[in-house]
């Protein structure tokens, strides 16, 4: 067996595993901001429609007439 090619090959694949991680953590990260910035949007589309929809009165005041011609 040869052990100097071994030695070579180690931290070639060492680098890869390391910049495997690190390219996971940054698709999580960048995840993780499209999440909030969803969560944000969404916050603010419901802020917008509950202040342009009037309020909707919760109980009837008044009396009921009937009225026949």
């Amino acid at each position: 067996m040869d052990i100097e090619r071994t030695q070579n090959v180690s931290p070639i694949l060492s680098a890869e595993r390391i910049a495997a991680q690190q390219n996971i953590a940054a698709i999580k990260l960048s995840n993780d901001a499209i999440k909030a910035q969803g969560q944000a949007s969404i916050q603010l589309i419901q802020a917008a429609v509950g202040a342009a929809t009037p309020a909707q009165p919760s109980a009837n005041l008044g009396n009921n007439v009937n009225i026949k011609v």
